[in-house]
């Protein structure tokens, strides 16, 4: 083959993008190649875009051809700065030093480039590395010259984006920089509270009734208000006038195989919720298949999983359902939830089962048991219930008083050791198992379907139960937010020390729901704040800040349970403060050194743990911003005491600094010095 073509093709495919395995092959046929220095310039532009936009291997060659290309004079200003501008927004530490290296050497090479290098080199003034940013303020500083006012002035907009100590510096550099946050005037930047939309059934047709039953029958994603709606309709239209129901339903699901009529019955364990009342309705299904002692998927209510146990309380409901549509059409639902969350107003239920009483009508076992785990616990609404003076109405008032609270967890530390992990014996580390007793008036007073979620249980490790329900799940217990953290918290403990991801989703979910926000769901935020993979760590974040939008946040338990993972090594440093750094970019400095304050002495005690350096620069960043004081962390002194310019002890002094002294007056550092020794 010719020699343009292997080079042509191995840069054209580089930039296509993929893997870096998969883009191994190419770039180590490029090193074969060796390129000459016209081979390279030719491709200049692909080299830039590569440097800006490849995977961190591949982008890291890319720098390395541009900046042969500058040691060779082939690389003008313009294209440098095209190259900075991109390279400096990356995230990798690695490429922006290198980068503002070869910014250096550029510069002192060619002063008169420095219109064009300068505002370049400012884009570095937006990276999340404070020590990065001071670099780059020092280039700058380095290279200014007393005439450059046009140049000062554009510097100036860019230096917006520093920290607040770095922005003091840059002011007596560049002149007029909008001034860092007054602790005074501070004020956190936090989500407005999770806003929760009514369920509402009332004036849906037939027709409407019909379109959305078939459209959720041909989706695995419905959400828990879509599902609602649909049974409870489904329900009323049955008790109004079966007949008709029946012929909307059927040319609306004339594509689904149980609804034809020469199909006989269908087999429950193959309908979803709303398809099973419909198939009830159209008289597809044997009364038999329904019974509630019949078993679920071929099994009866042994000891499963959580998530098969939960699957099972949803099925039951409906099976429920489809047979009272056989046998006792009810006139609606009990435990339709008031809001799309989940949670069920105890009033709703109260005024429900007026009605119920007022037309002689019997609740269905299953969905009055879902109906008392949905709703809201109102000591003041247990009155009412009583003075139904019925069964169900002295059970929803104990409900709502002593015997619907909580079950209390217990909290222990594993020992190192071998343990089963995804079906094989493993040598797992240490880490956090919370044990829940069981729930006496689950197992005494529910149907039988519902005692797994009474019986004691311990959140040691994953089930192979088949996933894919669990937001669907958590409108089971919408007001219930502790026991579904100690469920939850063996998945998040996997994302955290191993491969597993994807729990973070349904933490963010659960943590804006009902119940008491208390030590399970910090842990469970804890122990995601350091997941493996970047999404979990996102979703963390978000439920972190919907407790703190709320009111329900306790940062000093964050902190703490934070410090007893890191000891434990379920988190890792370099986790939590991209999850921090995160946290802090939102607005929410003062929540984020709140929690940061009590986890910081874990990595500084008995010798600094690795990543201390870059989690101490995030709790520098947000004193700097929201002007907080107090007594130092444990173990920040000695560090900040340490000799030397690692990013441990340089982040250690700045926080030290940044407490010990209040914004206006905070130390400007070497670097104000350094500018004044240049006569900048």
């Amino acid at each position: 083959m010719e020699r343009r073509t292997l080079i042509d093709g191995s840069i054209n495919r580089l930039l296509r993008g993929g893997r870096t395995a998969h883009l191994a092959f190419y770039t180590d046929l490029l090193d074969v190649l060796d390129l000459t220095t016209d081979e390279r310039a030719e491709h200049t532009a692909d080299w830039i875009a590569l440097a800006a936009d490849a995977p961190s291997p591949t982008a890291g060659r890319a720098q390395q051809t541009l900046t042969a290309l500058f040691e060779a004079g082939r690389l003008p200003a313009d294209r440098l700065a095209e190259m900075s501008q991109a390279v400096l927004f990356r995230p990798e530490k690695k490429l922006v030093r290198a980068q503002l290296v070869l910014l250096g050497k550029a510069l002192r090479r060619s002063g008169e480039d420095r219109s064009t290098l300068l505002p370049a080199t400012a884009a570095a003034f937006g990276h999340p590395d404070t020590l990065l940013q001071e670099k780059a303020l020092k280039l700058v500083a380095a290279h200014l010259r007393p005439g450059d006012d046009a140049l000062r002035t554009d510097l100036a907009f860019e230096a917006e984006h520093l920290g607040p100590a770095l922005r003091r510096t840059a002011a007596a550099l560049l002149g007029a920089i909008a001034d860092p946050t007054d602790p005074a005037g501070y004020e956190e930047t936090l989500p407005a509270p999770p806003a929760r939309r009514p369920l509402t059934t009332a004036g849906r047709s037939l027709a409407e009734t019909a379109e959305l039953v078939a459209a959720l029958a041909k989706t695995n994603a419905a959400t828990t208000e879509e599902t609602e709606t649909a049974l409870d309709l489904l329900v009323r239209h049955t008790h109004q006038d079966r007949t008709a129901l029946a012929a909307a339903l059927l040319p609306a699901l004339a594509d689904r195989h149980w609804a034809r009529q020469d199909t006989g019955h269908a087999d429950p364990d193959h309908l979803s919720g709303p398809e099973l009342l419909a198939a009830a309705v159209l008289g597809r299904l044997d009364p038999a298949d329904l019974a509630p002692q019949r078993p679920i998927n071929g099994r009866g209510f042994g000891q499963h999983c959580i998530h098969d146990a939960l699957q099972r309380v949803t099925t039951a409901r409906a099976r429920e359902a489809a047979l009272r549509v056989l046998t006792d059409p009810l006139p609606f639902l009990l435990a339709t939830p008031t809001w799309d969350c989940g949670t069920l107003e105890p009033q709703d239920l109260i005024t429900r089962l007026t009605a119920y009483a007022r037309h002689g009508c019997v609740p269905a076992p299953a969905d009055f048991a879902q109906a008392l785990l949905r709703v809201r616990r109102d000591p003041h609404a247990a009155a009412q219930a009583e003075a139904l003076a019925t069964d169900e109405g002295r059970r929803l008032a104990a409900w709502l008083t002593a015997d619907g609270a909580p079950a209390p967890h217990t909290r222990h530390v594993t020992d190192r050791g071998p343990r089963t992990w995804w079906g094989g014996q493993q040598d797992m580390p240490r880490r956090i198992v919370l044990e829940l007793p069981e729930h006496q008036f689950i197992q005494k007073e529910f149907p039988a379907v519902f005692h797994p979620l009474g019986r004691p249980r311990t959140a040691t490790g994953h089930c192979w139960h088949w996933r894919g329900q669990e937001l669907a799940h958590l409108a089971v217990l919408p007001q219930d937010r502790e026991t579904q953290a100690v469920w939850l918290l063996p998945d998040l403990t996997g994302c955290a020390i191993g491969e597993d991801r994807g729990a973070g989703e349904v933490l963010s979910r659960l943590a804006e729901l009902g119940g008491p926000a208390g030590p399970a769901l910090h842990l469970a935020v804890a122990t995601a704040l350091g997941a493996r993979h970047t999404e979990d760590r996102l979703a963390a974040v978000d439920a972190l800040l919907v407790l703190a939008a709320t009111g329900e946040l306790d940062t000093a338990l964050l902190g703490r349970d934070l410090a007893e993972l890191l000891r434990l090594g379920t988190v890792k440093p370099n986790r939590l403060a991209d999850a921090a750094r995160t946290a802090a970019a939102t607005g929410a400095y003062a929540t984020t050194w709140a929690v940061l304050a009590g986890a910081l002495p874990a990595v500084l005690d008995d010798g600094p743990a690795r990543g201390a350096g870059e989690l101490l620069a995030v709790a520098a960043d947000c004193v700097e911003h929201c002007g907080a004081g107090g007594p130092l962390p444990e173990g920040l002194a000695p560090a900040a005491a340490r000799k030397g310019t690692s990013q441990l002890a340089t982040q250690a002094r700045r926080l030290r600094t940044a407490l010990d002294n209040p914004p206006a007056t905070a130390e400007r550092g070497r670097l104000t010095l350094t500018l004044g020794e240049r006569g900048a």
